[in-house]
């Protein structure tokens, strides 16, 4: 699943999302330019991704 992220700015916002929510749903690809998150997610998982991308100071704005 494509979501638009809101605040990744940099390299370091891409790392920390990566090295904390990797572990709990398998591997993030984040295009810094787009901003553009890309996890392979059930729609289950969605409010937990959500919940824990806010806890880490960014926001998903859309599911694309």
């Amino acid at each position: 699943m494509k979501f638009k992220v809101a605040k990744v700015n940099c390299q370091n916002c891409v790392n920390l999302i990566k090295n904390s929510l990797e572990d709990d749903f398998g591997k993030i690809d984040i295009n810094l330019e787009d901003k553009i998150l890309n996890v392979e997610i059930s729609e289950n998982d969605i409010e937990k991704l959500c919940k824990e991308i806010k806890e880490l100071g960014f926001e998903l704005l859309e599911r694309l």
